[in-house]
């Protein structure tokens, strides 16, 4: 799938982990390091740390896990014990993707009904999320998706947004991040949607003031850019404000 896609005169695009699954790739990682712990090598903790510096560094390469692990791996004198994409690919097969929301298929394909085109809209990189929507049964349901590495900038970065916008007259995306997906949303003029399971029913400055902090939002990117033009715990709630309007 292309990220050079059709336009409408609506579009959503949707971030994908945290807001609409949660994904086998944590998975992945935890067995890579048991089968590290087995050859004695301590690498509980350390890939993942090695992530979380590349977000405050270089965001493009914190999502290259081949690399990361890769990187981490040969500090080690060592090699990854199995094919990251095999096992990923075996995961999402067996089904170990969470749905984050009852009736997600049927609330897509509502949305599309409606005239709306449908992206997902992810800083992870295509080879790992494509089998992850595929064997979860959503990327038919899609009308696209683009990847940071289709783009060669992540989220916040306008070129995502615009890459998903195109000539869309009206333009909303829906995440979990304050500083990924709500700030940069609202730089480019998208209305934006918090879609968090988490999310109270009447959230107030204190819940974003509290999701800034947990999330490590800059302090230059809230509150100005975070504040949300909707906040939810439901994907159908969502649906039918959207559908209302």
């Amino acid at each position: 799938m292309s990220s050079q896609l059709p336009t409408t005169a609506q579009t959503i695009s949707f971030d994908l982990d945290g807001t609409l699954i949660n994904g086998p790739f944590g998975r992945v990682i935890t067995d890579l390091e048991d089968d590290l712990i087995d050859r004695g090598i301590e690498a509980r903790g350390a890939i993942l740390r090695r992530h979380t510096a590349l977000l405050d560094s270089d965001v493009m390469a914190s999502y290259d896990w081949q690399q990361i692990v890769a990187d981490e791996l040969a500090e080690a004198d060592t090699s990854a014990p199995f094919d990251l994409f095999e096992r990923l690919e075996e995961y999402a097969a067996a089904g170990r993707t969470t749905l984050l929301h009852d009736r997600t298929p049927q609330l897509l394909s509502r949305l599309r009904s409606a005239g709306w085109r449908v992206l997902v809209l992810t800083n992870g990189w295509r080879p790992y999320q494509e089998p992850i929507l595929r064997h979860a049964g959503l990327l038919e349901l899609i009308d696209g998706l683009i990847t940071s590495d289709d783009v060669g900038e992540p989220k916040p970065s306008a070129r995502m947004f615009a890459a998903a916008r195109g000539t869309a007259e009206r333009y909303v995306h829906v995440g979990d991040r304050l500083d990924h997906d709500i700030a940069g949303g609202n730089a480019v003029g998208a209305r934006t949607v918090l879609l968090r399971t988490d999310a109270p029913e009447t959230a107030d400055a204190d819940y974003l003031d509290d999701l800034a902090r947990r999330q490590r939002v800059p302090a230059d990117q809230h509150p100005a850019l975070t504040g949300p033009d909707l906040i939810t715990a439901r994907l159908d709630d969502l649906v039918q404000h959207l559908l209302r309007q």
